[in-house]
């Protein structure tokens, strides 16, 4: 049973290379909803919002690949009432047959092997009261071994009931959840049928998060039990300082395994980075080690995982039944509104041929405060022990983003 939730969370990612998403929080958007009188007011003081995105994508490998896709968003929020609110969000994506490819040559990572799909991706109650939220149903999740991963149309969301509290005069948040299935690209959409959420365990995943946050530190503790597959920890701190001008970003990660029922999953991996930022420039170099047991592998999440040096395509756990080691060099700048980046990553196993790099070149402009976006990325792998020529996989991927 774990071979289906580990070959369910294999894909592409689409990671923003300079911003270190340290800890990782639960995205609940109605915490602080103010309240309303009546039914009727919960409703007309609702607020809609959403998106419209327009992505392209071109694979040039073994069997070359190309596909237009138009969808987006379209979420209404109501207004709170004792503390309740109601969210419900629909996704689609709409394969452009016209500007696709046909047969072999269709790409089905923006849309499915359909060339469709429409989802109702939220729909949930959440409950808010001072610093107490608790939210069930689908939702978005940020976290360490669940996220979103917004990385080809629409994110993932997650079938979930998930509590939080906070002592802000302590800076500490806690959280509690219990992840039940979760639908997207890394959940394998695109080969979908009848059913496009797939389980988190064969009885879902439990999780629980302690997080300490003040003005220039963050600190996070979360464990997670996934159902007859593994139990894992994950600790992350980072600290930030301004120095002669330079900003300075330190961090240390490790997530460690243990398998439940002989399900394979077992290992840990550690992981440090540096960042510094001077004018527009910013420079960041990080190092994560994998280790695992013979005849063991490493679960690195639903989603596209939390480890430094994760790029577009490859991750720290590429090679995640052997011990390996990943580097990753990344240079951002920022001109007329404009992110242009460049990144270099290395992945290496230990006691095998296995080796490959990649390279991710983008730039990123957001219009009127982030109204409309645009991102462009040119993604070059290379299989360096030429032993899995699937990692001989050059992209381009564009997206434009409207969003209201």
């Amino acid at each position: 049973m774990i071979i289906v939730i580990i070959s369910s969370i294999k894909g592409l990612r689409m990671k923003k290379i300079l911003k270190i998403s340290l800890i990782a929080s639960v995205a609940l958007s109605s915490l602080y909803a103010a309240d309303t009188n009546s039914v009727k007011d919960m409703f007309t003081n609702g607020s809609t919002s959403g998106q419209v995105r327009l992505g392209y994508i071109n694979v040039n490998s073994a069997d070359d690949n190309y596909a237009t896709a138009l969808g987006g968003q379209l979420k209404f929020e109501t207004a709170a009432l004792s503390g309740v609110s109601l969210g419900a969000a629909m996704y689609t994506s709409q394969s452009v047959n016209s500007l696709s490819g046909s047969g072999d040559e269709f790409n089905s990572e923006l849309t499915s092997t359909n060339g469709n799909y429409t989802e109702l991706a939220e729909a949930y109650i959440n409950y808010g009261m001072g610093d107490f939220n608790f939210r069930i149903g689908r939702q978005l999740i940020d976290t360490p071994l669940a996220d979103s991963d917004d990385i080809r149309m629409t994110p993932h969301t997650f079938e979930a009931a998930v509590a939080s509290y906070t002592l802000k005069d302590l800076g500490v948040t806690f959280i509690g959840a219990n992840l039940q299935r979760w639908q997207g690209v890394d959940a394998d959409y695109e080969n979908a049928t009848n059913n496009s959420w797939a389980d988190t365990g064969i009885d879902g995943t439990w999780m629980g998060a302690a997080i300490y946050e003040n003005d220039n530190t963050e600190a996070a503790l979360w464990y997670y039990n996934i159902d007859k597959a593994a139990n894992a920890i994950y600790i992350d701190v980072v600290g930030s300082v301004e120095f002669g001008g330079v900003d300075i970003t330190l961090g240390v990660q490790y997530l460690s395994e243990s398998e439940i029922d002989s399900s394979g999953v077992d290992g840990n991996i550690m992981g440090v980075m540096a960042e510094a930022t001077v004018a527009d420039v910013t420079l960041m170099a990080a190092y994560n080690n994998l280790s695992v047991d013979a005849g063991k592998e490493i679960f690195e999440g639903f989603g596209g995982g939390s480890s430094f040096t994760n790029m577009d395509t490859n991750t720290a756990g590429l090679f995640g039944d052997e011990d390996s080691a990943s580097m990753l060099f990344s240079l951002g700048y920022e001109i007329i509104g404009a992110n242009i980046i460049a990144a270099y990553g290395d992945f290496k196993a230990d006691d095998s041929d296995n080796h490959a790099t990649e390279i991710d070149l983008g730039v990123e402009y957001s219009y009127n405060d982030g109204e409309a976006d645009v991102a462009l990325y040119y993604i070059i792998g290379s299989d360096e022990g030429n032993t899995n020529p699937e990692l001989d996989d050059d992209h381009i991927q564009l997206t434009l983003n409207y969003n209201f």
